[in-house]
């Protein structure tokens, strides 16, 4: 095994270059889609209710956004990529409706987003805020199971997609998500059949961390791994985080990126790890899907021919630009990126 070493800058120019070529692009994912609901509630607008007595509680403002795999999507959107396909299951109910009328609006193909007639709810998280203050979350698909059939289905439909994707990302979110045995049978042998495409997953449990693929996950989750007892752990020191992308990076044969917050990430490849430095912003920041848009950049740029180490770098400006937005699961787009790098010249190599 090699030493460890910093990474080295990325210019402007060369991210500059880097986004033009994701207009060509074409890149799946496969996954946990959900739906994101955000309620406003206006309590001072409360009314007793004729049937029950029981205070109202009307909803002033409503909000959907694509979440967990969806806000994938999204992310590979912002960053420009010229085609996404979705490859999904969602319920006959609106909230499945709504989350497909997103992604579409979004400009995804849809045409993998099958839906499952009985035993499967769209997972949906309804987010009821009173005074800015979000309350008890009501959560939607936590007993979904999935049908052998759709399983069978979806991964036909991504089996002939995929000599068309230059890359794919592999999500995993949902406590009863589409990973079924079944799923993971038919996933494991097509990922063995195509060595040579790439694919990228994100999960937080090891049985879904698919051999060949390259592994895009947290540094408590990367620790967890070889050590469950870490898991009540409230912080993660850089030794721990390197040891546990080393051991990951062995164990898989194929890049592994362990992001670490505000302490940046980490990237194993080639039997050589590299520490990526975190943008330190200033002012609040709010990290909320930061973590998604760290793995879109990831896939984008080694889908666009990106070595391993330049993919943590703008997977890094990614969840950089994300956290910068408040109060939203913010996506960044290569002018939001560029701009960024504009403003630390010394971090990131000058024009």
């Amino acid at each position: 095994m090699g030493g460890w070493s910093p990474i080295g800058a990325m210019t402007h120019s060369e991210l500059q270059a880097l986004f033009s070529r994701l207009s060509g692009m074409h890149i799946g994912v496969i996954g946990d889609f959900a739906l994101d609901c955000y309620w406003t509630v206006n309590t001072e607008a409360s009314l007793p209710a004729v049937e029950t007595g029981k205070p109202t509680q009307p909803v002033s403002d409503q909000r959907y956004a694509a979440g967990a795999a969806g806000n994938v999507v999204a992310d590979l959107v912002a960053l420009g990529c010229g085609t996404i396909s979705a490859f999904g299951v969602v319920g006959d109910d609106p909230w499945g409706a709504e989350l497909k009328r997103i992604l579409e609006g979004l400009g995804a193909d849809t045409t993998g987003m099958l839906q499952q007639e009985g035993g499967w709810a769209t997972v949906a998280y309804a987010k009821p805020h009173v005074n800015g203050v979000e309350q008890c979350r009501l959560d939607f698909g936590d007993f979904n199971h999935l049908d052998d059939a759709v399983a069978d289905s979806l991964i036909d439909r991504l089996a002939v997609a995929l000599p068309g994707l230059d890359a794919l990302v592999i999500n995993s979110q949902a406590a009863s998500g589409i990973h079924s045995e079944r799923l993971r049978q038919r996933l494991e042998a097509l990922i063995i059949e195509n060595p040579s495409r790439i694919f990228v997953v994100d999960s937080r449990e090891s049985e879904l961390m698919y051999a060949g693929c390259t592994l895009k996950i947290n540094d408590f989750e990367a620790v967890r791994c070889g050590d469950e007892s870490a898991a009540s752990a409230e912080s993660v020191s850089r030794d721990q985080a390197w040891g546990a992308a080393e051991k990951l990076y062995v164990e898989r044969g194929l890049p592994v990126f362990v992001t670490r917050g505000s302490e940046g990430m980490v990237v194993f490849d080639d039997g050589e790890g590299r520490d990526v430095p975190a943008v330190r912003l200033t002012g609040e920041v709010d990290t909320v899907g930061a973590g998604d848009a760290a793995l879109a950049g990831i896939t984008a740029a080694l889908a666009s021919g990106s070595a391993p180490v330049d993919a943590a770098r703008c997977g890094t400006l990614c969840a950089a630009v994300c956290s910068a937005k408040l109060r939203q699961t913010g996506t960044a787009s290569p002018e939001e990126i560029l701009a960024l790098v504009g403003q630390h010249p010394t971090l990131f190599g000058g024009a």
